[in-house]
């Protein structure tokens, strides 16, 4: 499994897995703006040293299976960096590879060497749960709170 952060020529490929993600998240119901998707992948991409778009490829076809979008971001009330994920996500198929680990192994580098303090990951898309939950304490993540949704009409 190789890991690598996207360019601009990967956005087809983000866009695919994103779609995906989409797809198998309770995020489904909503509808899919493709230019809007366009847009963040390109905006995330091209600003590197406050987001990043890491890619995780299967070493055989350089097929994208995973990724991991986040940023770096300063909390309202204090000067300290922290590093937030918008979206990770790994193939059904390619779950218990090492994508995940390495994507996430990456995500901390490219947050260290950005001096973020501390590194934000949330799961608020219903995927799988309870084996995310045991991954990220695997992974020595401490859980500090919950995410609620109440569907309006």
């Amino acid at each position: 499994m190789k890991i690598r952060l996207a360019e601009i020529g990967d956005i087809d490929s983000v866009y695919a897995i994103c779609v995906r993600f989409h797809e198998e998240s309770r995020f489904s119901s909503y509808p899919l703006n493709p230019d809007k998707l366009r847009k963040a992948i390109a905006e995330s991409i091209q600003t590197s040293k406050a987001s990043c778009v890491l890619l995780a490829e299967h070493n055989r076809n350089d097929v994208v299976v995973g990724m991991l979008a986040g940023y770096v971001t300063s909390p309202r009330f204090t000067d300290v960096r922290i590093a937030q994920d918008h979206g990770f996500y790994v193939l059904p198929e390619y779950r218990g590879s090492s994508a995940a680990m390495k994507l996430m192994i990456a995500f901390r580098r490219w947050a260290e060497n950005r001096q973020a303090v501390e590194l934000c990951i949330n799961q608020n898309v219903s995927i799988d749960q309870a084996r995310f939950n045991r991954f990220m304490h695997h992974l020595d993540f401490q859980c500090c709170g919950a995410n609620f949704v109440l569907p309006l009409r």
